[in-house]
């Protein structure tokens, strides 16, 4: 049995502090700070280059084009970034939904 359940029809929508990217939290553990979003890049919408000190990330596309280091991806596409090791910039043409968990300690983003 599941610990447990998102109903994500019901989640809110947050905009984040990068035009044309929004989220919804999906779960959250508050003993491993692991974390599982669907983020949403509008058409043209850039998340800049950075890094994770403690947290890995894995990304998975659901729909769309997400381009990373100027490859274009679609859905089916599946990215792990170790903590630490710079990813990004992350763009879409035409706009892209995506998963994103993170596991291993406390999330944050170290721009570059």
């Amino acid at each position: 049995m599941y610990q447990y359940l998102s109903d994500c029809h019901h989640c809110q929508w947050e905009k984040l502090e990068i035009d044309g990217v929004e989220s919804k939290t999906l779960y959250v553990d508050e003993q491993t700070n692991a974390r599982t979003v669907e983020t949403k890049l509008s058409p043209g919408a850039v998340i800049p280059r950075h890094s994770h000190t403690h947290a890995h990330e894995t990304v998975y596309v659901l729909s769309g084009d997400f381009i990373e280091e100027g490859v274009k991806y679609g859905p089916g596409s599946y990215f792990v970034g170790k903590a630490g090791v710079s990813h990004g910039p992350h763009k879409s043409d035409n706009g892209c939904l995506v998963i994103t968990h993170w596991t291993g300690g406390p999330i944050d983003f170290v721009m570059e």
